[in-house]
């Protein structure tokens, strides 16, 4: 690939409608040598259809929530009916944005699909957030970009959480068809659960045979948001609280059968690999193969918990993109969920991807 492809590739990256003259005039050669790059990188099967859809095979697309996360830290024990003096912060967040950054610090080439409002917050997203491609993220006139408001208590852990995320309730598949092209030229997809059940569905059966898709649970609530069909789902991420409603969701206690056979349970529903977050008891996986392990979670200085789910499932995904064991992708989701721990950050900004490269090779 020459200097001018690349200068074309970086152009069309930016914005896939740029047209062939805009192409020119930027690249500084004629509309005619234009079309010819363009017809070259298509025949090699860089660009994939119209809009210049650009065919990164190692390029990881994160489709989800993206919002600012308020953060109430108490400095003393809740009182009920009481004032409570607490510590407010504010910074971005979301489970598709916050993995998709942690990708981003890893040095991965990630796109963020999501939708926000036309407000100031919207604005603060896309300012502090690193590494990540907002190319075909949508925006939603008049309406609200999303947020999340966490209390924690005076030893860091979360007492309760106010979620404002009435924006992708209004995501509809008209809003996705319209991006299908990009969606299926991405290498590995990542859903969250905040958008509608028939969304979510939608996305799953535009999945192509060359692609993997993992899907991060948001909520025990938003648990009635996942497909019925998961034939298509190689992945799933999620918690024990989010386990157990699924189970429920599924007509089975809670306490069936153990761990193990809860999740194996999960399995027959048609996901492919599995993975269950403890918390402090670490994480468990179930793969393809029937191979279960668990594992424990690693000692950590804790500061804040928020974002550690987060980190674990970026970890996790980096890891696979890797070419890493379904075990090894959920030991290096607790090294980077143990950084996250010991920062104040919901997403900690640079990473030692040296360390988790040797770790992956070893």
């Amino acid at each position: 690939m020459n200097e001018k492809e690349r200068q074309i590739i970086d152009l069309i990256r930016q914005n896939p409608y740029i047209t062939q003259q805009e192409l020119a005039e930027r690249v500084n050669i004629s509309r005619s040598a234009v079309a010819g790059y363009v017809s070259s990188l298509m025949k090699n099967g860089v660009i994939t259809g119209r809009a210049y859809v650009l065919n990164d095979f190692n390029r990881v697309l994160c489709i989800g929530g993206a919002n600012m996360d308020i953060k109430a830290r108490l400095y003393s024990e809740f009182k009920v009916h009481d004032s409570n003096p607490v510590k407010v912060s504010e910074s971005v967040g979301g489970v598709a944005r916050n993995i998709a950054e942690n990708l981003g610090s890893l040095k991965m080439p990630v796109s963020l699909l999501t939708f926000t409002g036309d407000d100031s917050q919207a604005a603060k997203i896309r300012e502090n957030t690193e590494g990540v491609d907002f190319t075909i993220s949508q925006v939603k006139k008049g309406e609200r970009t999303g947020s999340y408001t966490a209390v924690l208590n005076d030893t860091n852990d979360l007492m309760f959480a106010l979620a404002d995320m009435e924006i992708y309730d209004m995501v509809t598949i008209d809003d996705i068809k319209r991006l299908t092209k990009h969606i299926v030229s991405a290498n590995l997809v990542v859903l969250d659960t905040n958008f509608p059940k028939d969304v979510l569905a939608y996305l799953l059966q535009k999945k192509s045979d060359k692609q993997r898709f993992v899907l991060v649970t948001v909520s025990a609530k938003k648990i009635s948001r996942l497909p019925d069909d998961l034939s298509n789902l190689d992945y799933l991420i999620m918690n024990r609280a989010e386990l157990a409603t699924l189970l429920d969701k599924m007509s089975l206690s809670p306490d069936w059968k153990g761990l193990q056979g809860k999740i194996a349970k999960v399995q027959e529903a048609g996901v492919k690999n599995i993975v269950v977050t403890m918390g402090q008891d670490g994480a468990c996986y179930l793969n393809e193969e029937g191979e279960y392990g668990e594992l424990q979670a690693l000692p950590a200085d804790i500061k804040d918990v928020t974002g550690a789910g987060d980190a674990f499932a970026g970890g996790v995904i980096y890891a696979l993109n890797e070419g890493a064991t379904l075990k090894r992708a959920c030991e290096c989701g607790l090294q980077l969920a143990r950084q996250t721990l010991e920062t104040d950050e919901s997403v900690v900004k640079t990473r030692d991807t040296d360390m988790l490269q040797r770790f992956i090779n070893n």
